[in-house]
């Protein structure tokens, strides 16, 4: 799956290169917050029991790439879009929340970490020259993702989980006034998360047992500046 992604992105690139310029490609920097979904790690709401609380950030650099040889009427174009870095934070914590172990009561921030890339095809409608408005499904490429469950001071150490490549899917749409860029995006991956201290065994996901992989949705909500 991964080799064929890394195909795929390579083959959009190339064929972007070729585009004419009749509307020029948009090349954007962006920044958010990231909101984790519950269903994070195959749980629900009422599994993050006494409080918990979520929240993320994210930061991406891409361009759009226009196809203008494609024949469409004048305020509407077909498109490549390619996120170049895309970087994800999303933490769970509790300062209250603990769970007894033997004898000591241990509290824990669950955190999760990924960068990687997006490409995809996108459709860009543009009333008029100070407006435009952008939507795309891009596959979800993730190069790196890290799951650490950091334990409070009693503790010394804490588990981390580690996966290399992974293929999601995002779905989205912007709104381009002049130089700035509105985005609303959500986002789905779900890598295989290594156990750092014990090879072959994963984070998984809670409501499948069975499963190496473990979910991680998100919707997310950002700003920048396009040009």
């Amino acid at each position: 799956m991964k080799k064929i992604a890394i195909l795929f992105t390579l083959v959009l690139i190339v064929t972007a290169t070729y585009a004419q310029r009749d509307y020029d490609n948009e090349f954007y920097f962006r920044f958010g917050y990231s909101n984790p979904s519950w269903q994070t790690y195959g749980m629900n709401e009422s599994d993050w029991e006494n409080g918990f609380s979520k929240r993320g950030a994210m930061f991406e650099i891409g361009t759009i790439f226009m196809l203008n040889f494609i024949q469409m009427p004048d305020n509407i174009r077909l498109g490549i879009n390619v996120d170049y870095l895309t970087i994800y934070g999303h933490q769970f914590y509790n300062k209250n929340y603990s769970f007894e172990n033997g004898m000591n009561s241990i509290r824990f921030d669950v955190i999760n970490f990924r960068v990687g890339s997006k490409v995809g095809p996108s459709f860009t409608f543009s009333p008029s020259k100070k407006v435009a408005f952008d939507f795309y499904v891009k596959a979800n490429i993730a190069w790196l993702t890290e799951t650490a469950l950091i334990y409070d001071e009693d503790i010394e150490d804490s588990d981390w989980y580690q996966s290399i490549g992974a293929v999601g899917l995002s779905t989205g749409a912007n709104i381009r006034l002049g130089i700035v860029m509105l985005g609303f995006e959500y986002n789905t991956i779900s890598p295989k998360l290594e156990y750092e201290d014990v090879s072959g065994e994963y984070l998984g996901d809670a409501n499948d047992p069975d499963s190496d992989k473990s979910t991680l949705p998100s919707v997310n909500f950002s700003i920048g500046l396009s040009f």
